[in-house]
């Protein structure tokens, strides 16, 4: 049984305490632990380490160097613009397939799924382009709104495990939709009759993709407070997109170096993604 404790009152004002001796049990207090050491024992993800950094900007650097000299060996016939952009699509091919094996989340795998549909539809868009082929080819507009709209769910996936969602995200994400529908049902039955077409509601997911894509990065401050590097890299690539769509605001030479510096960003981006899902399983271990 447990330790009893009598007391008993004594003719003299004091009080005698008998102990029975069938156990003893002893309980030991709960340590206290300081608030200052429980934080130092939880494991703190630091992403920009000094070794990542210099990794970033030397790739950031040579990156940057290496689309300029394209651009002359392009001009100069040495070699060909596609063939550039499909060295330049081949890494970026084989992170978003790393990042796939290395997540640890269902969100973050669809977004690496969605990134490889994107990285394949652009690259079958080149291998088509190669040939002589006329720019309003429906198979152009096929492609165009394929890997828009793959580009545009893997935003969307990557965005919504990154980033926690606050009010105005779920308003972002509950009113982008129906704009959308309005917007390219509109911009249908407002074009003539006559140039109406499959290709003209391509065109438009295409554009609208584009926009949602830097849009669901850069007008939310969520996302600035939290990734803005990830942020800044995954949204200038659209918007690259989209001023390269405009025709005659630049020659030629200024839109294959930025299509390069376009892919550049994403591959940069995966590059700063995948760090963070690595310190991520360190931290976990």
């Amino acid at each position: 049984m447990a330790d009893s404790i009598e007391i008993e009152p004594m003719g003299t004002g004091e009080q005698t305490v008998t102990e029975s001796a069938n156990q003893e049990t002893i309980i030991a207090p709960e340590p206290v632990v300081d608030q200052a050491q429980r934080t130092d024992e939880v494991p703190i993800r630091v992403i920009w380490t000094p070794r990542f950094i210099v990794i970033f900007a030397l790739i950031l650097v040579v990156g940057l160097s290496a689309d300029s000299l394209l651009v002359q060996a392009r001009d100069n016939g040495y070699l060909a613009g596609n063939g550039i952009l499909l060295a330049h699509l081949t890494p970026i091919f084989i992170m978003w397939v790393v990042i796939i094996v290395q997540a640890r989340s269902v969100w973050i795998r669809l977004g690496g799924i969605f990134g490889c549909i994107w990285a394949i539809f652009s690259a079958i868009n080149l291998i088509i382009t190669l040939h002589s082929i006329s720019p309003n080819a429906p198979i152009l507009a096929h492609l165009d709104a394929a890997f828009s709209s793959a580009l545009l769910g893997c935003y969307i996936c990557l965005s919504i495990e990154q980033i926690p969602l606050r009010r105005w995200d779920a308003w972002f994400f509950s009113i982008a939709p129906i704009i959308v529908i309005c917007f390219v049902t509109g911009l249908f039955f407002l074009t003539p009759a006559d140039s109406r077409s499959f290709s003209t509601i391509e065109d438009a997911i295409a554009g609208i993709a584009n926009v949602l894509s830097v849009l669901i990065w850069w007008a939310r401050p969520s996302c600035w407070k939290v990734v803005p590097g990830l942020t800044f890299l995954f949204g200038i690539a659209p918007l690259i997109i989209l001023l390269l769509s405009i025709p005659g605001l630049a020659d030629s030479d200024t839109n294959f170096f930025f299509g390069e510096v376009m892919l550049l960003c994403i591959l940069l981006g995966t590059i700063r993604f995948l760090q963070s899902e690595l310190r991520r399983k360190l931290a976990h271990r």
